[in-house]
């Protein structure tokens, strides 16, 4: 039987019948929209009671978001809006704010028509302090699990808000269902697939099964994969006291959530030229874990780690082709390769067999 919260849905993405006269990049540099955006800052800064300092500044233009900072008398603010792909996070942010505010980046004012959001600077990111440092990633993944379990019970909300529902039974049909956008699309084209290379994803479909299974049997509940966990999607905190303060949801999916250490064991990887097998990366994981021993015993919450790595190349896929159907031809070209590159992996071990189920 299946746990409450565990539905068959999941998001569909299907290529657009043609691309749009000005591409997302382009209309960000546009004196017309640059115009607009600034109308509405100065709305909110007025009915704030704040005063420009100075003009804004636009940063940068990429593909998945622009921003613009705006000197204030109460200091820097950030303006974003991102991608039409993850057009809701100014909305998830903003309830994620409601929710936990202790734990969250929470924008001072949004809105959800056009995904715009305004926030505060919250100062350095944790990066900041050039340390990587077993215990600076104890502290990022212990501090997400805080804030995953605050939100647990706030599935629905969530979703209403925008955020994008994966949840463990369905990301196999979610692969197997794009695998026919990839295989549609002419040989040139970046995203295109061969028939023989749906063929070894398809292949590794089984294993995903076996994933959900024995995620099934572990009693911890759905809550909020980041996607995208790292030092610099984090602020320091106030005090050592007080938890650190996530943002950038943009990537987040409402998910199993060990999935969410994907990222951080890749990172963990990559700063030590290390192997999955460094006893600083179980250290780290089991640390994790360690808040949800509430949920079942420490060994039992370890089974159901690889599993939810696999389930996690799944969402990082997912998160690249939600992007890409909004992508710019320079873009497209110089992304497709990531999202191929989870749905190629997928199943691959992550932390190797000790943990596998």
């Amino acid at each position: 039987m299946a746990r409450p919260g565990w539905h068959n849905e999941a998001h569909v993405l299907l290529p657009r019948p043609r691309r749009p006269m000005n591409t997302t990049r382009e209309v960000w540099a546009t004196p017309e929209w640059r115009r607009q955006a600034e109308q509405w800052i100065d709305l909110v800064l007025e009915g704030f009671g704040v005063t420009r300092t100075g003009p804004s500044e636009q940063p940068r233009i990429r593909l998945w978001s622009t921003q613009l900072t705006v000197p204030t008398d109460h200091g820097t603010l950030w303006f974003k809006e991102n991608n039409l792909g993850q057009f809701a996070e100014a909305s998830i942010l903003s309830l994620l704010g409601e929710l936990a505010p202790d734990h969250v980046a929470a924008p001072l004012a949004i809105e959800p028509s056009r995904g715009w959001m305004l926030s505060a600077d919250h100062g350095a990111t944790l990066d900041s302090l050039g340390s990587g440092d077993a215990s600076v990633w104890a502290r990022i993944t212990g501090d997400f699990a805080d804030l995953q379990q605050i939100v647990a019970p706030h599935g629905e909300r969530l979703f209403q808000a925008g955020l994008v529902l994966m949840n463990p039974e369905v990301a196999a049909n979610f692969v197997e269902n794009q695998l026919l956008l990839h295989t549609g699309l002419p040989p040139e084209h970046p995203l295109h697939l061969s028939a023989e290379e749906a063929d070894d994803v398809v292949g590794r479909l089984p294993a995903i099964h076996e994933a959900v299974e024995v995620l099934r049997g572990v009693a911890v509940p759905l809550s909020l994969d980041h996607n995208d966990l790292h030092a610099r999607n984090c602020f320091l905190p106030g005090t050592s006291a007080d938890p650190l303060r996530f943002f950038d949801f943009a990537d987040s999916y409402w998910a199993h959530p060990f999935s969410t250490l994907l990222v951080p064991i890749t990172r963990m990887r990559e700063q030590w030229r290390t192997t999955a097998d460094d006893p600083r990366i179980a250290a780290v994981v089991d640390a994790y874990l360690e808040r949800w021993t509430g949920y079942a015993p420490l060994a039992e919450l370890r089974t159901a780690v690889e599993p939810a790595l696999r389930l996690a190349g799944v969402h990082r896929y997912g998160s690249w082709l939600r992007l890409l159907v909004y992508a710019d031809d320079d873009s497209m070209r110089a992304y497709a390769p990531a999202a191929l590159h989870y749905l190629r992996t997928l199943t691959d071990p992550v932390l190797g067999s000790g943990r596998t189920p």
